[in-house]
């Protein structure tokens, strides 16, 4: 074990798994490969997590974690400085993530949810990271709805289900027969505004 102890040989188990998971995907992951990585062994791997289930547990949860909080708070980043907030300024600063560039992570949620259809431990992970989503987003829009323009409301129901949980990967997967951003955000703008 490292001179770091425990802490340290978890930490660098971790590092590893995800340079792999990376590298070759979460179907391809070995840990044999994996406690190469991490100059550890095999057994040393299970002591921390189990068996591979739980060591797949562990680095997807918390890179789900992340992908999934990054995106309300870079969202609310996007909003900072504007005020008051109209339906067109919240609709306008939605990161919608239909570039090339964002396929690559939405690829990889996908196979994260796909795991967790037959990895318990990494299912209830999952469950608590989306209850503590949609906890974030709700406390994003108290905030977005302190700050709207008098006469200026939104529908929370259309913003947390069309937008907050939807997957932009299944639009990538329509091509040319999908829509573009621009109809995207026309038709959130539609379905946001609340008429009185």
């Amino acid at each position: 074990m490292g001179a770091g102890g425990p802490q340290e040989s978890e930490e660098m188990i971790l590092r590893s798994a995800r340079c792999e998971i990376e590298r070759v995907g979460i179907l391809g992951l070995r840990v044999a490969d994996v406690a190469s990585g991490a100059n550890s062994s095999i057994s040393q791997i299970y002591r921390h997590f189990k068996n591979r289930d739980g060591l797949l547990a562990r680095v997807l949860g918390d890179m789900y974690d992340e992908f999934t909080l990054d995106v309300v708070r870079n969202y609310l980043a996007r909003l900072e400085g504007k005020n008051p907030l109209t339906v067109d300024a919240v609709v306008d600063a939605i990161p919608l993530q239909f570039g090339a560039g964002s396929m690559r992570s939405q690829e990889l949620r996908l196979q994260v949810l796909a795991v967790s259809t037959t990895n318990e431990a990494l299912r209830l992970r999952l469950e608590r990271c989306t209850a503590l989503l949609v906890a974030e987003w709700n406390a994003a829009l108290d905030w977005i709805e302190s700050r709207m323009a008098p006469g200026e409301s939104l529908d929370r129901r259309v913003f947390l289900m069309v937008l907050a949980l939807q997957n932009p990967y299944y639009r990538a997967l329509l091509g040319e027969q999908g829509f573009t951003e621009d109809e995207y955000r026309d038709f959130l703008r539609e379905k946001m505004r609340v008429t009185r």
